[in-house]
Order: C-alpha cells, then structure tokens, then sequence
C-alpha cells in the first residue's frame, strides 16, 4: 500500500514538473503598446510583435475595411498605410511610426512624410489621409519618463540609456522624437560642491554652467563636440551634444590596454587642431584629458573630438587665469603653483597635450619616489617601462618640448602642428579625410563644418 501511494505520488510529482516545463518552454508575449480606435472601428488592439503594419493590403497585420471605415476615406488609405516599430519588442527602447503613404500619416496633427519616421509617445494620435481624420490613439506600455526629467525635455526628446555620469551630474541617450536622430544629453547638476585638488569648491555652480554652454555656443570645428540644444532649469542644465559612438579615448585605451604609435598620432594631430582653434577664439580649455576626448566610431581610424568646456574661460591671449582647476596627473605646474601665488595662460593645455600625447603611457607617477604634485612643479618626468622602449625619438622630442615648466620655452600650438612627429603624410591624408576639410591645416573658419542649426535656451 505504501509502494502503490509513493508510485502515485512520484507520477503527480513527474505531472507538475512536466506542466513547469512545458508553461517555460512557451514564448513570453510582451505587449509594448496598443492602438485605440478613435474614427476607426475598433476598441483596442495589443502590439506585441516587433514590426505592426496598417493598411487596406491582406498583408497587414491591421487589415482596414469596410467594417472599420466609411467607403469615403477607406479609397484614400494605402495598401501599406503605416508601420510601428519597436527593436526587439524592449520595453527600454523607442517606438517608431514610418509614414508609408502619399496621402498622409499624421501624429498630433502633423504630417510624418512619406518614407519618413517619428518617434510616437504616449497618448499620440495618429491620424491618416488627413489631419483631422483622427484614427487611433497610442499607448506605450514601456517604462515612462522620469518624473525629474523637464516637460520641455521629454517633449522633445525621447530619454533612452545612461552612457556615463561624473562629478557635473549624467550622460543618456536621447532621441530626438520629431527627426529621430540620437543625441547625448549632459545634465549638469546646478550648485553640489565638489573637491578639487582637495578643495571644496562650487564646481557646479550656475555661472560656471552657463560658462560652459556660452563656449560651446561659440565653436564651430569638426574637432570640437557640437553642441545642439540648451535647457536651462533652476536645478540643472541640460545639453543636448552630438552622440558620439566611439566613447572617450580613456576607454579606448583601457580596453585596448595601450594605443599605437600610429594612432596615437592620428588622435593627437585631431586634437592639436581643436586646441588651435580654441586659442585662436580666446577659449582655453585647462581640463585636456582622456576622459574629455571623445571618438566618432568605434574603428581605429575615426574623427577625434574634445569635449567638456565646464572648466574653460575666455581669456586674451595676454591674459592669466588663477582659478585652480583640472585633473591633477594633466595639470600644468603653473596651475598647481598658481593656488598660493601664481597665475597662467593659455600654455597649460600645451603641457596637458604633452601628457596625453601618447594615452596610457604617463610620465608622472606617485610609484616613482616623489608625489605627482612635485614632479609635476619640478618637470621631473621619466619614460619607464617597456612601453616606452618602443616610442619613436620624434615622438619623445616632442613630448620633452611640451613638457617644460618655463612657459615661455613651451611652443605655441602652431609650432607643434609643425613638428617633424606630425610631418606623416600618410597620418595627415587620412586626418584630412576624417576632417572633411580641403588641407589638413585648418586656419580658416571658412573650412569648418557647419553643423545643423540650433536652437539655444539661454
């Protein structure tokens, strides 16, 4: 008896684990959005595949008929009307609309335009064949808009991933919801103080932003991040910049372990350009590191742009500055001496460019001896490791030029665009390329890039 009551409990058991299995090997269907009939006849419909098509074509996943419309407007629907599309059918990604007719998709009353695609919010109205024709209402079941982020934002933008955060507040990823392009939006977080060169400082503070997005309103360079958009809160400021898909130069090197003598020099000639600029506008940078280079592409052979103008300042060219600033391993040692009784120039990013020169590979270290701070007052640097054993003499030349404590012995930015180590006709075709300029020697504003207009809130 107690064998039979044990088999029969064992073939329950088996039963259960054999249901558990077969209710997991079922596909899960995500409903990301629904369509709610407005003119058209239909009370609700669930989106749950990636890709939902409307039309009058027996294709579609949404057939318009009769039945759903009068005969009036059905003759002025396509046979592919329009698409909506979500990548994955991931809750965290973007609803597309594609405008697939000539008479017309519309979303909150504006025509989307054939071939064309928007980015649909919740609660959108998408009309067909005429504005006032309204057809449906959208529902995004995805995640919704943080309740911190600005209406005038999220209206305009569409708030996807965080590609990084720092001391100034985050950087997303954004959409733009009208044009569907990407953008990375800075928020900068107005006010926090934050330690310098351990001291407390109003880092953050509202001039200091405005600073920022006043310089890069400026600049025009296909070496210098564009800036596209401002919204100033009372909190914060958020900046919607070009995206650059690449990410920074300190990843690049972190991930790559160490960059070339090839492409290193293909970056630096890049970023040498920007800096030219900069001075000749009067802009000095004072905060040149990896971490505010940043890269077009992931390829080897990509556009160099730099970024963050939060510690920038306008100065003359024989004006000084005496604000203490910038990250201690690129400092320049006027900077560090200019916190009890100095002052600098423009020459602190010419010594920043000495240090980031060839990336991964410094030449201040607290393992040598001596704290950085004082090798770095005293120029005292040294090339140890195998590393180094490899860099070419022009190279080291170079480097030993920039890396000079009297200022006035340290060259111009034009003086090291000329140097022997930049004279690589091979580095300086494809810089040109990327560039997109008629010579690799940029000295003209009539040879930049304009960027798309924008449209500033200040």
């Amino acid at each position: 008896m107690e064998a039979q009551e044990q088999s029969q409990t064992q073939t329950q058991t088996q039963s259960v684990i054999w249901s558990q299995s077969q209710i997991e090997s079922q596909p899960v269907t995500i409903v990301w959005g629904r369509l709610y009939g407005k003119n058209v006849k239909i009370k609700s419909l669930d989106l749950n595949i990636e890709s939902f098509t409307v039309g009058r074509g027996e294709t579609n996943d949404l057939i318009l008929t009769l039945s759903e419309l009068s005969e009036k407007f059905l003759n002025r629907i396509s046979k592919e009307h329009f698409v909506i599309k979500r990548m994955g059918c991931n809750l965290s990604h973007p609803v597309y609309i594609k405008d697939l007719s000539r008479n017309g998709t519309f979303v909150n009353g504006e025509k989307i335009g054939i071939n064309k695609q928007r980015i649909l919010q919740n609660n959108d109205i998408i009309s067909l064949a005429h504005p006032t024709y309204k057809a449906f209402v959208f529902a995004d079941l995805g995640p919704k808009d943080p309740l911190d982020f600005p209406k005038e934002v999220t209206s305009n933008y569409y708030i996807d991933c965080k590609l990084g955060s720092g001391s100034f507040g985050f950087i997303h990823l954004v959409y733009n919801r009208r044009t569907c392009e990407t953008f990375a939006m800075k928020i900068v977080k107005k006010n926090p103080l934050t330690t310098i060169n351990n001291e407390l400082t109003n880092l953050n503070d509202p001039k200091r932003v405005l600073n920022e997005a006043k310089i890069m309103k400026k600049l025009r360079h296909p070496c210098v991040v564009n800036l596209y958009d401002i919204f100033d809160k009372p909190d914060s400021m958020y900046m919607i910049l070009e995206y650059m898909k690449g990410g920074d130069l300190l990843n690049r090197v972190v991930n790559n372990k160490r960059l070339s003598e090839k492409i290193s020099k293909l970056y630096f000639y890049q970023i040498c350009h920007a800096v030219k600029y900069m001075h000749d506008k009067g802009i000095t940078h004072r905060d040149l590191k990896p971490d505010n280079i940043l890269l077009a592409t992931p390829d080897e052979d990509t556009l160099v742009k730099v970024s963050d103008f939060g510690l920038s300042k306008f100065a003359q060219n024989d004006s000084v500055m005496n604000t203490l600033c910038g990250t201690v391993v690129y400092v320049a040692p006027e900077v560090l001496v200019s916190a009890d009784r100095g002052a600098y120039t423009k020459k602190v990013d010419i010594w920043s460019l000495g240090v980031v020169l060839l990336s991964g590979m410094l030449p201040f270290s607290d393992d040598y001896g001596t704290p950085v701070r004082e090798q770095i007052k005293r120029g005292k640097f040294r090339f140890i490791g195998s590393s180094w054993t490899t860099v070419s003499k022009d190279a080291m030349s170079l480097i030993k030029k920039l890396l000079v404590v009297d200022t006035l012995r340290r060259p111009s930015i034009e003086e090291i665009i000329q140097d022997n180590w930049l004279k690589d006709t091979q580095m300086l075709c494809t810089a040109e390329r990327l560039m997109k300029t008629d010579s690799p020697e940029i000295e003209n504003e009539e040879n930049f890039i304009e960027p798309p207009a924008k449209r500033f809130k200040l």
